[in-house]
């Protein structure tokens, strides 16, 4: 697991989940699974994996600070899903 000294009392969700191994990020799944929150993740009735995470994870913050983005950001959002 990441390592923080006590001068990290506010350590930011996505510092943390950066900081993890792929090992990590499986048992936090694992984890969080056990304790039912993963549901929100699922895209069909199979159980979502890290790497469904990970992309959910990605989407959503840009869906939320979508104000925020480059002209530059924008357009290669906009080539990327003009690919579908």
């Amino acid at each position: 697991m990441p390592y923080f000294t006590q001068d990290d009392l506010d350590i930011d969700v996505d510092d943390f989940f950066y900081e993890m191994s792929d090992d990590d990020k499986v048992e936090m799944y694992e984890l969080l699974s056990a304790a039912g929150y993963t549901s929100s993740f699922k895209t069909s009735d199979e159980p979502a994996g890290v790497p469904e995470w990970e992309f959910t994870n990605i989407m959503s913050k840009i869906t939320v600070n979508r104000l925020q983005l480059t002209n530059e950001e924008d357009e290669m959002l906009k080539k990327i899903a003009s690919r579908f």
